[in-house]
């Protein structure tokens, strides 16, 4: 498989897959060009490809846009079968790794933060100083309710490159993992639904309990 072959199968994944929607506009050839590290005749190629395919429109002085898709079938149904909730607490376990927190000598492997001194770090800090600088208003108001739209694209795409078939509006940005798994029992769990968490569990479980949707 030649090498605009291959972006041209990946833009089309992306495309069925709803990462890039009816009407909306691809990225230039050049910005595709610097992304995938391959020439812009590749690009080109691989967006000629495209548009014999049907999946794609080129406009005069405009670009490559998404052209209309037939509509996907639905998801098939997911049974539930009848199961009995066992009552499991593991208290001691939390509150002793929580308590191990500030042992210098103990290792947390429940949890990663940066060491904040490592000069590996100050490409972020500048990054996020000129963001602050230039994008005041953005940074200290309210945004979208599931978070920053331009971020969940990115993490869509990057979920994608790993065989994860999201796009943005399934991702919602969330203030922690607590948030995150709280907000995940509530969208998939009903009362009495049986849940299985890590034993012991790596982190402590917030006021919902914990699972991964």
């Amino acid at each position: 498989m030649t090498r605009y072959q291959h972006l041209a199968n990946l833009l089309a994944e992306r495309i069925e897959q709803g990462l890039y929607r009816h009407g909306e506009k691809l990225p230039s050839v050049r910005s595709l060009s610097q992304e995938h590290g391959v020439s812009i005749s590749t690009v080109q190629q691989a967006y000629q490809m495209l548009e014999q395919r049907q999946l794609i429109t080129p406009q005069p002085r405009s670009g490559y846009f998404v052209a209309p898709q037939k509509a996907q079938p639905p998801v098939p149904h997911m049974s539930r079968p009848v199961q009995r909730p066992v009552e499991i607490t593991q208290w001691d376990q939390v509150l002793n790794m929580l308590e191990a927190r500030s042992d210098k000598s103990i290792i947390p492997f429940g949890g990663g933060s940066p060491d904040v001194t490592q000069s590996t770090l100050k490409p972020l800090w500048r990054e996020m100083s000129r963001v602050v600088q230039h994008n005041i208003s953005e940074v200290l108001n309210y945004d979208e309710l599931a978070g920053r739209r331009e971020l969940r694209e990115q993490i869509a795409r990057l979920m994608l490159d790993g065989g994860s078939v999201v796009n943005a509006d399934d991702l919602v940005i969330t203030s922690g993992c607590h948030n995150a798994l709280s907000l995940a029992l509530l969208s998939v769990c009903q009362p009495g639904d049986i849940i299985a968490v890590e034993s012991p569990p790596i982190t402590a479980p917030c006021s919902s309990c914990a699972v991964w949707a």
